[in-house]
């Protein structure tokens, strides 16, 4: 608890309200001096200062923390009466820094705090003291100055020294590089006023001169730098003003000789009276060869033995050395002579400034110029002067710097109309913002600008914003343009009378469409397109050029109903020459033939599935060459395998040796495999089918049937073995089993003969049996007949039913069926097997089956009816051979 008091009573108020920037310790670079918004500024040290950088915890207001810390060693192994002189020495250059208020003088901020461990007080924001920034010792904190920025320095320094001599009636007498620092905006500030000495006392008497001891005991940053005291001062006991500037003579001369003074006088008076023997014997300086003519000048004309004969504070800036225009600039630019220039001069001024800045300095445009051009904005008629020499700095800023220093005074100006000119220059800079800024402040900061062009009821403004849009679709994202730019270009795009603004429009619709999706493009753009009612022949080749780049995106259907029809209907514009409506002729003969190919192509697949899906529901799978037959298919052999079919028959073969026609006997291939399910497969009762014979007697193979008729109609699947036959009255007319027509030709296996018939044959008395009959090989010439090309088949019906005449009491109702009765020669070739139990007609429980090649009877979903005879009217049955047939 002890040790936490001592620290509060210890701290400062200082140190409770700032925050000390914690920075790495990359050196200054050049051309990259430390300015507001970047990188925290390395501590450095003036004299036994310790300077850092903070920041106000309220305000946030940057500010340079001075620090002394009262147990360096330096200060410890004076001893106690050294130790106090030195921080007596500290307090008054603090206390005559406080008294003191100029711009060329440091700013206090913080007034000092004298605590048990430290001296403490805040100035304005430094970057560097001048020693550090000419040294050549690879510090830190280094500072290149170029010659302008040295000669700006020093007339700032002049003014500082007048201010000195003429208001505050103090000698600075201790002018030297290390009492000079450059604050953040790279100006010279005077500061080391521990041994100001004033004109007068404080009883109205000539101030006493004080003999300058140098005591080798007391730290050499609290005493005064015999290598920059005047020799007046020091021989001739004389306290004058001009005194100061022989040291800034000698300053001057250390800055281009990198830290050396023209004389090392080593805190010795008889050196000092010895290099003024040789200087007033004209010896001169040395080292000076190198320097210009005019520098020569100026040095030469302040390091004089005499102080009568040196420059002074009104002298001095007229020397031909400050005659440069780029010192004209400054001078004019500074904040106490610019603000009385009229707005004429002003602008006259800023006109002719961006052909001099190539003259400049990174640092010193960026420190120094450009914030005295960004607080000249708030004139709104002097913007359009001013903004062009903004981005001519801003091009060799970093993004950082730029967002930190220009962004923010910029901002207000992105929602400002009149004067249009002021758009018109920050939408030229556009792609500078783009570029110096993250995506999203470019989103929230910059895009503004554009949108306000956009709503500008100056047609050169929307024109110069709407020039802009095909390159911000190239970096924009998505929703941006698809919900905020697109509405807005179409609003001008339909508002707009003018003739280039329309072009314009159209333009940014054309490099937005590869941006926006098929439903803006369909829905929104291609209405919008439509509205155009102007026959200009500029606007109408910009709609075609947007019509065929939507063309490539969007579905052929659009292409059909939408863009080639108002592509017909503009190219008969009559304003149109031959080449432009042969443009147009050959952007529509292009999506013509689009539309062809893909829709040809289009309908293929689809007949292309619909038979794949139709021989799927068959249980077929495709046949995909001739060389499969149509018996091994129907059969259950896979494909590939071998073509025998179970029953160990081989499929029948034409005269010429091809594989029969599907069209040539449908319903005896569909019934061609009871044998083989009826042996292996029990069955469930089913409803009666037979004709109306008594006692009919029906043998058939394994039928499956799932065409697509019959599924319409509720049926199922049923792999059926024998038929029995039911009672039914014998004046009931016989009607042939339903069965669905045939697969789509192109998607047949291979067909059968039309040797294969379902035939009666005479059975015995009160009824008769049908049996199916295989293909066989015959050399008969009604069964040669019977055989067709491929050809003629197409041209048959797909199906071919026989029924012969029963005998006994039934002969006179088949009489119907004579129209199918097949040739003599066909019936005796078929061959049938007897029903050994045909007074039962049943059929067995519906069994699972493994996909395969065979083909199935349809059975009713309905409950099995009733059976003939059983007391039921016709008209039931008829119901339920209506799950079969469509016709019923």
């Amino acid at each position: 608890m002890l040790q936490a008091a001592t620290a509060w009573f210890s701290s400062s108020q200082i140190s409770q309200n700032y925050t000390i920037s914690i920075a790495s310790t990359n050196a200054i670079s050049s051309n990259s001096d430390v300015t507001p918004g970047t990188s925290p500024i390395t501590p450095f040290t003036v004299g036994l200062w310790k300077v850092q950088e903070a920041s106000h915890k309220t305000t946030q207001k940057k500010a340079s923390i001075w620090t002394c810390d009262k147990r360096r060693v330096e200060l410890d192994r004076l001893g106690p009466g050294g130790k106090e002189a030195a921080l007596e020495a500290l307090k008054a250059e603090i206390s005559a820094l406080r008294k003191l208020r100029h711009p060329c003088i440091l700013e206090m901020v913080e007034p000092l705090e004298d605590t048990r461990s430290e001296l403490i007080f805040a100035t304005e924001l430094v970057i560097s003291s001048l020693g550090l920034a000419i040294s050549s010792s690879g510090s830190p904190h280094e500072v290149e100055l170029d010659e302008i920025e040295v000669q700006k320095g020093i007339l700032q320094l002049t003014k500082g020294l007048a201010f000195l001599h003429q208001s505050a009636r103090v000698v600075h007498s201790n002018l030297k590089l290390e009492s000079v620092v450059l604050n953040s905006s790279g100006d010279w500030k005077i500061c080391g006023l521990g041994h100001t000495i004033p004109f007068m006392s404080a009883d109205g008497q000539p101030t006493q001169w004080e003999f300058p001891a140098y005591d080798n005991h007391l730290p050499a940053q609290i005493q005064r730098s015999f290598d920059y005291l005047a020799p007046e001062y020091v021989l001739d006991e004389q306290i004058t003003p001009a005194s100061d500037f022989y040291g800034l003579g000698c300053l001057i001369y250390a800055v281009h000789a990198k830290g050396e003074p023209p004389f090392r006088n080593r805190g010795n008076l008889s050196t000092i009276r010895s290099n003024m023997g040789r200087l007033e014997g004209g010896g001169g300086l040395q080292n000076m060869e190198g320097l210009d003519q005019d520098l020569r000048s100026l040095i030469s004309a302040l390091v004089t033995p005499k102080p009568a004969t040196r420059l002074s504070a009104q002298t001095l800036p007229t020397h031909s050395y400050f005659s440069s225009l780029a010192i004209s600039t400054l001078n004019f630019l500074d904040r106490s002579n610019f603000a009385s220039k009229t707005r004429e001069e002003k602008i006259a001024f800023m006109k002719g400034l961006n052909t001099v800045l190539a003259r400049f300095s990174e640092g010193m445009k960026r420190r120094k110029i450009l914030p005295s051009l960004l607080e000249e904005m708030k004139d709104p008629l002097l913007l359009s002067s001013i903004l062009p020499n903004v981005f001519t700095i801003s091009t060799n800023l970093d993004p950082s710097q730029f967002q930190s220093l220009v962004l923010p005074s910029l901002k207000p100006l992105f929602a400002i109309k009149d004067p249009p000119i002021v758009m018109m220059v920050l939408l030229e800079n556009l792609e500078m913002l783009q570029s110096k800024t993250t995506k999203p402040a470019f989103r929230t900061d910059v895009l503004p600008l554009v949108y306000n062009a956009l709503d500008s009821e100056h047609a050169t403004v929307q024109e110069r914003a709407l020039l802009a849009v095909p390159a911000l679709c190239e970096t924009i994202d998505y929703a941006e343009v698809q919900g905020v730019l697109f509405p807005r270009v179409a609003l001008v795009f339909t508002k707009t009378r003018i003739l280039s603004v329309k072009v314009s429009t159209l333009n940014c619709f054309f490099s937005m469409v590869k941006t926006l999706d098929q439903s803006s493009l369909t829905q929104k753009l291609v209405p919008l397109l439509a509205k155009i009612r102007t026959k200009e022949p500029a606007v109408m080749m910009a709609t075609l050029q947007v019509h065929e780049a939507m063309s490539l995106k969007v579905e052929r259907e659009a292409v059909a109903t939408l863009v080639l029809p108002q592509l017909w209907s503009m190219c008969v514009g009559p304003l149109l020459n031959v080449d432009q409506f042969g443009r147009f002729m050959q952007v529509i003969k292009v999506l013509g033939e689009r539309i062809e190919r893909e829709h040809t192509q289009y309908l293929r697949d689809s007949q292309r599935i619909e038979d794949k899906s139709a021989v799927a529901i068959n249980g077929a799978a495709p046949v995909t060459s001739g060389s499969l037959d149509f018996q091994s298919l129907v059969g259950g052999n896979p494909i590939g395998a071998s073509p025998a079919s179970p029953n160990g028959r081989a499929p029948a073969l034409s005269a010429t040796g091809e594989t029969p026609s599907w069209e040539d006997d449908v319903w005896g291939t569909i019934l061609s495999d009871s044998q083989n399910s009826r042996a292996t497969t029990p069955r469930a009762q089913s409803p009666a089918l037979s004709p109306a014979y008594p006692k009919p007697n029906i043998s058939a193979r394994s039928v499956t049937s799932t065409l697509p008729s019959a599924r319409a109609l509720g049926a199922k699947p049923l792999h059926t073995g024998t038929l029995n036959t039911l009672p039914r009255p014998s004046s009931t007319p016989a009607s042939p089993s339903p069965l669905s027509p045939p697969l789509p030709q192109n998607t047949r296996p291979p067909a059968i003969s039309n040797a294969s018939y379902l035939s009666a044959s005479n059975p015995p008395t009160g009824g008769f049996s049908v049996n199916v009959m295989q293909p066989t090989s015959t050399t008969s010439s009604s069964s040669a007949k019977s055989w067709s090309t491929p050809q003629q088949q197409y041209n048959k019906p797909n199906y071919n039913i026989s029924l012969s005449t029963p005998a006994g009491p039934s002969n006179t109702s088949s009489s119907q069926f004579q129209p199918w009765n097949p040739p003599v020669a066909a019936l005796t070739s078929s061959f049938h097997q007897p029903q050994t139990n045909p007074k039962s007609f049943g059929m067995p429980p519906v069994q699972p089956q493994p996909p395969g090649l065979s083909m199935g009877l349809l059975a009713p979903s309905k409950p099995a009816a009733p059976a003939w005879g059983s007391g039921k009217s016709q008209k039931q049955n008829l119901s339920g051979l209506a799950d079969f047939d469509p016709l019923l």
